[in-house]
């Protein structure tokens, strides 16, 4: 009888982990035209920072393709600099301008970039 307890307990947590999977979950391709309209101008097409503006500031546009980005980019990270800007960079706030669904879509289109290993 304490197994099938354990079982359930283990089932429910698998549930809820799940949900809060889905939680994060986007669509690249929604994300695909809010990059290419507030993002590629300054990160460029391909994501490699070498958007037009993206030239010219200092320090430069994060380059998504490079895999040291990936080393400590999290869907959390990425939400916090998308919603309010990075201080000391070209990046501004999106709060204002994208809804937490556009974010999230603007986020797993950005994972897009991540380098396969």
């Amino acid at each position: 009888m304490q197994a099938r307890g354990v079982r359930i307990q283990l089932a429910g947590m698998a549930l809820i982990l799940s949900l809060v999977g889905v939680a994060h979950a986007g669509d690249a391709q929604k994300g695909k035209m809010a990059y290419t309209s507030r993002c590629s101008f300054c990160h460029g097409a391909t994501g490699k920072g070498d958007g037009v503006a993206g030239a010219v500031l200092k320090p430069p546009a994060t380059n998504f393709t490079n895999p040291d980005f990936w080393k400590t980019a999290t869907p959390e990270t990425m939400k916090t600099v998308i919603e309010n800007g990075k201080p000391g960079t070209g990046m501004v706030s999106f709060k204002a301008s994208l809804n937490t669904g556009q974010i999230d879509d603007l986020i797993a289109y950005l994972q897009t970039f991540k380098p396969q290993q």
